[in-house]
């Protein structure tokens, strides 16, 4: 053993190796890959689809994907953080989660996860709009906020997980709209939607990608986009900043690991990740799923959740959210 790993460190330092060719045959097993989200949703479609793009890479072995849902997507870091960090297990991540749960009041970290999780890469971001049930008496978000502010706590409005971008949305729309709905903590975007098809729910901060369909079909209706920018998917469709000041937000994703991986391992995944993101034809298949593509380096992706860190911690002041609300 001792001589093999003399091997390998040898072989990692020799001029022009690179870290797969150090590194891919250690893969010695199939391999992990946590989506923090129950099946079907965005998240979930993304991971399958780096499951089927990097199997081919491993010498035999398998991606896993592995659905961990519930907990506000902590179940999943948690499962990836206790893993042997031996370079087996990966986990997607909500950048928003990372950035938020530790600056928001009353909430409870369950883990640490600046010390816990270790950044391989920025993945995706996700244009979200505001969606209701077509049969409600509202079209537009000033109808909206009307139609509440005359019937207080007659709506509902869902969320994906306490402290993530779906709960921070919602709670932001509350205050600056000044509304009175309660939340609905759900597990992943998928069952939300549903609710609102089964006319259990009112509304929900949607990804696109996965209301689009029924809103093309009528089953849902979209009331507007949080992003800067219409969206060219649905240019009738307004911002939400043309009615309330500079309220905006996507969502953005990542992938993260175990915060005792070998750098070696950081690099060999970032790697490879970095290779199938830039596959033309794997950027196309993003694109048709309306994802956009954000993916770069371990220290880029930890800029960016201090980043988001810093713009939701003051939009969390500001609004006075705080866990539970």
């Amino acid at each position: 053993m001792r001589r093999r790993s003399l091997a390998l460190s040898l072989l990692a330092l020799a001029p022009g190796a690179s870290p797969r060719t150090a590194l891919a045959q250690t893969v010695t097993r199939d391999v992990r890959l946590i989506v923090p989200y129950a099946p079907g949703g965005t998240v979930d479609i993304l991971g399958r689809m780096l499951a089927e793009a990097l199997g081919p890479r491993l010498g035999g072995r398998n991606v896993i994907v592995e659905n961990r849902s519930g907990g506000g997507t902590f179940i999943a870091m948690q499962a990836v953080a206790t893993a042997p960090p031996d370079g087996h297990t990966l986990s997607l991540s909500a950048t928003a989660v990372l950035a938020t749960a530790p600056v928001l009041p009353g909430f409870v970290m369950p883990m640490d996860t600046d010390h816990a999780l270790a950044p391989v890469t920025n993945m995706i971001r996700v244009p979200m709009v505001l969606i209701g049930r077509p049969d409600a008496p509202y079209r537009t978000l000033p109808e909206l906020i009307a139609y509440a502010r005359a019937n207080p706590g007659k709506l509902n409005i869902g969320n994906s997980g306490l402290g993530g971008q779906t709960h921070l949305l919602a709670a932001r729309l509350c205050h600056e709209a000044g509304l009175s709905m309660e939340q609905i903590q759900y597990r992943g975007g998928t069952p939300a939607l549903l609710d609102i098809l089964a006319g259990n729910a009112d509304l929900y901060f949607s990804l696109l990608p996965e209301s689009l369909p029924f809103i093309r079909d009528n089953r849902l209706r979209a009331i507007a986009f949080t992003s800067p920018h219409r969206y060219p998917a649905l240019p009738e469709v307004p911002l939400m900043r043309e009615t309330l000041a500079d309220f905006t937000g996507d969502v953005g994703y990542g992938m993260v690991m175990a915060s005792g991986t070998p750098p070696e391992w950081i690099a060999f995944w970032n790697a490879e990740l970095n290779r199938v993101m830039n596959d033309p034809a794997f950027r196309r298949r993003l694109e048709e799923r309306f994802l956009v593509a954000m993916n770069g380096t371990p220290e880029a992706y930890r800029e960016e959740v201090a980043s988001d860190r810093r713009i939701w911690g003051e939009v969390i002041r500001v609004a006075n959210i705080r866990a539970g609300s």
